[in-house]
């Protein structure tokens, strides 16, 4: 694998720092990373510093949006991350996170659920809160056996205690990476399994698809392979690595070729 453009640090919801991840990936003999924290840029300035002339990093977000319950996360690749708005945007974001976190802990603890907020946000190393964190305390307090299983009982769009994300839709999302001369990308479009609405998402000016990751199956991997083919689109792969115990996708077992990454990387500097 030339490159993984798909991975978490503790600035958002990931285990491990950028010397950790970068660490794994020379390891694995990638030439480049994007490190694609939940709307945060915040470990991006960390890992290009560290990662020095060895590997390539892609200053990157994954930035969250829905259409109704739907959630849509669109990952913008070269994005100014010094830039004022930017920042000042991811901070709402993350301001939001924090609430919505204290909303969902007060509703498990009104059900005998009892988590410590403010140690929750230990986890979070001053990053991106979110739910993921929240599994990981529900874990270490024995209230399940898994990750999975938090957000199946706990923590998923169905349960009583789930709180809505903040309510942007994904064409404003877009438009700000543009505005931050970013290139956006469907992350992961074969989750949101809806083609005409992957198409929508594409006319609303959308450059990329993420054709590989570890939720498509081959059948939707193919889908958007052609799709990105007959629409000269952008394609990028990554693992979207959180480094959670147990996890299928690791770093470097999803990715894209060398190809991939010099296209995008053309087209961030016709922006």
């Amino acid at each position: 694998m030339y490159a993984d453009l798909h991975i978490h640090s503790i600035h958002s919801d990931g285990l491990l720092s950028p010397s950790e991840i970068l660490k794994i990936a020379k390891e694995f003999e990638l030439k480049t990373v994007a490190i694609t924290d939940h709307d945060s840029v915040s470990g991006v300035k960390e890992t290009i510093t560290l990662a020095g002339n060895e590997i390539e990093v892609i200053p990157a977000a994954e930035i969250s949006s829905n259409i109704g319950k739907l959630d849509i996360h669109i990952l913008g690749y070269y994005v100014d991350y010094e830039n004022a708005e930017l920042l000042s945007c991811l901070d709402n974001f993350k301001q939001h996170r924090l609430s919505r976190a204290k909303k969902i802990i007060e509703n498990l603890y009104h059900d005998g659920v009892k988590l410590d907020f403010e140690r929750i946000k230990t986890l979070a190393q001053n990053g991106s809160l979110g739910r993921p964190h929240i599994a990981e305390a529900l874990l270490k307090n024995g209230y399940v056996n898994s990750i999975n299983e938090a957000f199946a009982r706990y923590l998923g769009y169905h349960t009583p205690y789930y709180v809505p994300k903040m309510d942007i839709h994904p064409k404003e999302v877009i438009q700000k990476i543009k505005d931050w001369r970013g290139i956006s990308v469907i992350a992961h479009p074969g989750a949101i399994n809806n083609e005409d609405l992957i198409y929508q998402l594409i006319k609303d000016g959308a450059l990329g698809l993420e054709v590989w990751h570890p939720e498509h199956n081959r059948k939707w991997q193919d889908t958007l392979y052609q799709i990105a083919l007959k629409d000269g689109l952008l394609m990028t792969g990554g693992s979207d690595f959180h480094g959670f115990r147990a996890e299928f996708s690791q770093i470097g077992n999803f990715g894209c070729g060398k190809k991939e990454v010099a296209k995008l990387k053309k087209a961030a500097d016709k922006e």
